[in-house]
């Protein structure tokens, strides 16, 4: 990880923090990966909504 996606994630994080939000190490994780480059966001929602269980809905 570059310093400077090392400092965005703790950037993040403390802001989580303020926020009295824990995110789950799954999370972090992929957070991780998404500053790294090897993931997209889109990715990253989609594997979190699966781990949950979350489907995509439609509106009618």
């Amino acid at each position: 990880m570059t310093p400077k996606a090392k400092e965005s994630l703790k950037y993040t994080l403390a802001t989580l923090a303020i926020e009295k939000v824990t995110p789950s190490r799954k999370a972090i994780r992929l957070c991780e990966e998404i500053t790294e480059g090897r993931i997209s966001a889109d990715n990253a929602v989609e594997q979190i909504k699966r781990y949950y269980g979350i489907e995509n809905s439609h509106p009618k």
